[in-house]
């Protein structure tokens, strides 16, 4: 949305003069609430895996509106309207006043307008506001600039959520997606828990607005994790073929409404609130958030306060507000109950037989909760959550899941279940995933196993584990047994795709590779994890800590030691497979290997056309022969 307004841009020394530079949020807040969130299936989730609606404001340009972002303004909005979340606008074009003009000046606000939301508890929506021209690639080294520095200095908070292209219009889908696979990184690599938006084609409205639709970004997604889909409506111009394709894409793709207003695209003329409710009652079925454009006090009648009012200090109450003012603050403080809610239960467990009775009989929403003890036996479940009702199963790592053979825990077809800090010994495998998408272990331990850890299998989409430990695995002597296994080897049907695999302890006495990614799966991350390659028999080529045969992968942040021979590597299995990988910030330590490469990265497959690996300066590796095998180039 744009303002023919100008104005003097303000610094944020001017707007708060007692700006902190770091401050802790009050007690009951949206952010001390739900604290770092996450996507979790279609769905915003909070530090609990609970589906969120975040409701609240978006700014207009700040430079040409900061006088309406003040103290006395933002606490209104925190406290009076109850909002969640402030969306910072930051025009980018130098020809509407925007970032280009002054880019530390620009950095600078948008560095005091994060410190404002934190202390006030509201999450903040950093806006990159490119909008004219249409194409972001224009802006890909100055976006990258940016976000860079937001995301390094606030890395360390819980409230940041990065909007990274506002409206791209006149530019195909692809150009947009290429766009975002540049700048995400670079936020990645500061704040890798941080939550993308990427705007979509025709201005954010899913292409509709150039005679397209979704299709184009549910058939091609951001191959990026923990990503969401932007889309922008106003009332009184985008009624039911926006509606509908708002409707097909939110049971296909993540969506988050960063912009909307109950007047004409424009921002301007008679309010449509008819429409509006029909858009705002789906949005609350679906529990999908949004920020309304917009908190200022311009002319038109899409501003929420009257003319005036943003030279004064009075921005509570309804008194200075114009009609879509007061409408929008009651739709943001009075929420009611989302249409989808389901009931949830906690079932309180202590025995085998309970636990296999509530792993049946569990329904969307249910907790199942285990009390410490030896649980013997081999437990399964097909019962499916949703993506605002997950099935939690949790317990602490005293509660043990022992079998002797078979799995320890299997979810066949289980879709939408949380596994929280339980621990699983014992039988063939630890826990078993199959068929099943957004299934998410966390904090669970396994070990004492004949093979693998953790399988995701038969096209198990989107899991995750995290901040789990596994090790002593593989103990049947035939040199297998890793510790987390995607996919299937021998063919490239089993398309368990974006499996994350994050801050985890993987090893010693781990039979196979610490991770194996196999031929089929594409689009997964795994970071932050440290692993122990002792035990490492050398069998079966597992002679590294992972071993890459699928596409795109991103690999960060990890370390390791005690090998047989590598760190890390990538194989052609299946022809047109193991590329595509990238490998940043990877801390190797070869000391003792003995094997034949003894490199950090051991690329096998590597072509700078049809086969490209990415191995960037970032990685180190201490003891060995070097950071990789002799002709692959480092970035």
């Amino acid at each position: 949305m744009r303002s023919l307004t100008a104005g003097v841009l303000l610094t944020a020394a001017a707007l708060f003069p007692t700006l902190p530079t770091s401050a802790a949020p009050a007690a009951d807040t949206p952010v001390s609430r739900n604290g770092q969130l996450h996507v979790c299936g279609l769905k915003l989730c909070n530090q609990n895996n609970q589906p969120v609606q975040l409701r609240g404001m978006s700014t207009h340009g700040i430079q040409w509106y900061a006088n309406c972002i003040k103290t006395a303004s933002l606490d209104a909005l925190a406290t009076d309207w109850k909002a969640d979340i402030l969306r910072v606008s930051m025009y980018v074009a130098k020809g509407e006043d925007g970032y280009e003009t002054n880019p530390r000046k620009f950095t600078d606000l948008v560095h005091g307008y994060i410190e404002e939301a934190t202390t006030r508890g509201m999450y903040v929506l950093v806006d990159w506001h490119q909008l004219t021209p249409g194409d972001p690639n224009i802006y890909t080294e100055k976006a990258k600039t940016f976000f860079a520095e937001i995301a390094s200095r606030h890395k360390n908070k819980n409230n940041i959520i990065y909007d990274i292209a506002n409206e791209p219009n006149g530019v195909s889908w692809a150009q947009i997606k290429s766009y975002a696979e540049k700048v995400i990184p670079t936020i990645r690599a500061n704040d890798p828990d941080g939550v993308v938006f990427v705007g979509t084609k025709g201005w954010s409205s899913l292409g509709v607005s150039e005679e397209s639709d979704e299709k184009d970004v549910v058939n091609n997604p951001i191959n990026a994790s923990n990503i969401m889909y932007t889309f922008h409506f106003y009332a009184a111009s985008h009624h039911q073929e926006y509606f509908d394709a708002l409707s097909r894409a939110s049971t296909k793709i993540p969506l988050f409404i960063t912009e909307f207003g109950t007047q004409n695209y424009e921002g301007e003329g008679a309010n449509d609130f008819t429409w509006s409710k029909k858009y705002l009652d789906f949005l609350a079925g679906k529990q999908i958030g949004w920020t309304n454009w917009n908190f200022s006090d311009d002319e038109r009648s899409g501003a929420v306060f009257k003319e005036g009012t943003c030279a004064g200090n009075n921005f509570t109450g309804t008194a200075n507000l114009k009609e879509a003012g007061i409408w929008i603050r009651d739709k943001i403080r009075n929420r009611g109950v989302a249409p989808e809610a389901e009931p949830q239960a906690t079932i309180n467990v202590s025995t085998a037989a309970q636990l296999k009775t509530a792993l049946t009989d569990a329904k969307p929403g249910d907790t199942i909760k285990l009390a410490d003890g030896t649980y013997t036996g081999n437990f399964k479940t097909t019962v499916k959550g949703t993506s605002s009702a997950p099935i939690t199963l949790t317990g602490s790592k005293n509660a043990v899941l022992k079998a002797s053979g078979g799995y320890g825990l299997h979810l066949n077809g289980a879709s939408y279940w949380n596994v929280n800090g339980i621990s699983i010994t014992g039988g063939q495998k630890g826990i078993m995933i199959d068929t099943a998408t957004r299934v998410t272990i966390d904090g669970v331990t396994v070990y004492g196993l004949d093979m693998e850890g953790v399988h995701f299998r038969n096209s198990s989409t989107y899991g995750v584990i995290k901040n789990s430990r596994i090790y002593d695995t593989g103990n049947d002597g035939r040199g297998m047994g890793e510790g987390v296994y995607v996919g299937s080897a021998g063919g490239t049907s089993d398309k368990s795709d974006n499996v994350q695999i994050l801050d985890n302890v993987i090893g010693p006495d781990v039979g196979g590779e610490a991770v194996d990614l196999k031929e089929g799966t594409t689009g997964g991350r795994v970071a932050g994890n440290s692993f122990d390659g002792k035990g490492l028999t050398g069998a079966n080529y597992d002679d590294s800590w992972i071993d890459v045969k699928g596409n795109n992968y991103v690999i960060e942040n990890n370390t390791g030691k005690n090998t047989t021979n590598n760190g890390f590597e990538t194989h052609t299995q299946q022809s047109g497979w193991g590329c595509g990988t990238v490998f940043r910030g990877n801390k190797s330590d070869l000391t003792g290997a003995t094997g034949d490469g003894r490199y950090a990265f051991n690329i096998t497959n590597y072509n700078a056309s049809s086969c490209k690996v990415t191995i960037d300066r970032s990685n180190t590796v201490t003891g060995g022969r070097g950071l990789t095998n002799p002709g692959i180039p480092v970035s």
